[in-house]
């Protein structure tokens, strides 16, 4: 059994977006728990755990029980979604979803990469990550903290596709096993591609200017 996060939650009192800016002002944020074939609970909570748990190794994928009013919930829950004030980027809504440990849960695990390729060493290459994370299925309980794969051997112009990542027993790719996950390719090849991209963003962002003053123009005639 994985270890889990005991993450105390109050009932929610009240609805609405005003009750939500009152309750923030307190130090705490609203919440919903669903799924599992109840109805959603709408909850209160302090964001300091739930930011612990979201920067942690485990992130979204950490197992927690919630305790309402002092009684442990019998379901453990994972956090499905966490919104963020978008200039403070402060915690203001946590949404959680209902596991049973029996059944299987469809989630995003990270890529971790051990070891520095031959491209890279002997060659002069570069590692250029195409994904960090894969999609899986498998019981909660047994839910990776990440995969992690070898890439020492490869050279310039190969590359590992997400069918080359171990799984751990009880654990279900699902992301198509051709995708790449990282490839390394030569110094040159990434100059290249760099600087492609500095110039496209260049153009977009003259397309933008030319834009603003073409409707300051027509605003000011």
């Amino acid at each position: 059994m994985k270890p889990r996060v005991v993450i105390e939650v109050e009932p929610r009192k009240e609805l609405g977006k005003n009750a939500s800016r009152r309750l923030r002002r307190q130090g705490k944020i609203p919440g919903v728990v669903y799924g599992g074939g109840r109805e959603p609970v709408g909850i209160e909570v302090d964001p300091r755990p739930v930011e612990a748990v979201l920067q942690s190794k485990q992130g979204v994928n950490t197992l927690i029980q919630l305790k309402l009013a002092g009684r442990e919930l019998r379901r453990l829950v994972m956090i499905r979604e966490a919104q963020r004030h978008p200039v403070t980027d402060r915690l203001i809504h946590a949404d959680f979803r209902r596991v049973e440990m029996d059944q299987p849960v469809t989630v995003e695990v990270p890529i971790e990469l051990e070891g520095v390729p031959t491209g890279v060493k002997n060659e002069g290459g570069l590692v250029e990550f195409v994904t960090r994370s894969v999609e899986i299925r498998a019981l909660p309980g047994n839910i990776p903290e990440a995969l992690r794969a070898d890439i020492s051997g490869l050279h310039v112009g190969q590359h590992l596709d997400a069918g080359d990542l171990p799984l751990p027993e009880g654990v279900e790719l699902l992301a198509p096993p051709t995708e790449t996950i990282v490839t390394v390719v030569g110094k040159a090849a990434a100059e290249e591609e760099a600087a492609a991209e500095e110039e496209a963003a260049a153009e977009g962002a003259a397309a933008e200017g030319a834009g603003g003053e073409e409707s300051s123009s027509e605003s000011g005639s």
